[in-house]
């Protein structure tokens, strides 16, 4: 794997530019074990003031062998309006305890969809 990355590697495959004020939009994430070790995760999604995962916290993700990866669907809401930055992943390796933050992973445009532009 490329340099720089560390163990494990969070990308993003598939994510809107824009979403609506407090409606729920999904985006796919890429895990990838860039070290030469099984790792055992574990998936943390931590709430921001204005970005709030839906779903479950403390997700066993399970195993993932050396320089394999994985698609994770999952769904966010915000709460404020204007450009967001989607922050609050976690990913805990269970072997050796030790916990990988990724926090502005990308900035989605969050409008209100009751807006009359004309006033």
């Amino acid at each position: 794997m490329a340099p720089g990355y560390g163990d494990v590697r969070l990308s993003l495959e598939m994510i809107p530019d824009t979403v609506n004020l407090e409606e729920p939009f999904d985006i796919t994430c890429k895990i990838t074990n860039c070290s030469e070790r099984t790792m055992d995760l574990v998936l943390e999604m931590c709430n921001t003031c204005s970005i709030h995962w839906c779903g479950v916290s403390g997700r066993q993700l399970g195993k993932l062998s050396p320089s394999s990866s994985l698609s994770l669907p999952l769904r966010v809401l915000s709460s404020v309006q204007g450009l967001q930055s989607i922050s609050g992943l976690r990913l805990t390796d269970t072997f050796l305890k030790r916990t990988y933050e990724y926090d502005d992973i990308a900035q989605v445009c969050v409008v209100c969809p009751y807006m009359n532009p004309e006033s």
